[in-house]
């Protein structure tokens, strides 16, 4: 077990083609087999960055995105889960204990929004030498 996934918001960092890093703030839960996950949309660009390149990096920050001084960096390997798929409702369901009502209530007016409406999780395993 980490820190990271105590955190309330944590940095994602994915890798452009060009190999330009991209950090982007999510909510993420523990899974019960030590992984983490978060619930997304499936054509949001972090996904697409991830189904080029599944090595992610994550971080300690605030809501705007911004690191928490002195927080480590964790590395790991991450995997889209599609909506059908077990995983997505495990993920779902820690993300949704975890974050309480403010999940409920983005999930719900995501429905609203043509770019949000097929949701994917993704599953991060993260590398031993990291957690130590």
């Amino acid at each position: 077990m980490t820190l990271i996934e105590n955190q309330r918001y944590v940095s994602l960092s994915t890798w452009t083609k060009d190999g330009s890093q991209k950090r982007t703030p999510i909510w993420i839960s523990l899974l019960d087999d030590g992984r983490v996950g978060f619930t997304t949309g499936k054509k949001t660009w972090k996904v697409r960055r991830i189904g080029r390149n599944p090595s992610v990096e994550l971080q300690s920050c605030n809501r705007k995105g911004e690191l928490t001084e002195g927080s480590k960096s964790y590395s790991g390997s991450a995997r889209v889960v599609d909506s059908d798929e077990k995983e997505y409702k495990q993920v779902k369901n820690a993300i949704q204990k975890k974050y309480g009502i403010q999940y409920l209530l983005i999930r719900f007016f995501s429905q609203f929004s043509k770019k949000d409406l097929d949701h994917c999780a993704v599953v991060i395993s993260l590398e031993k030498e990291t957690l130590s």
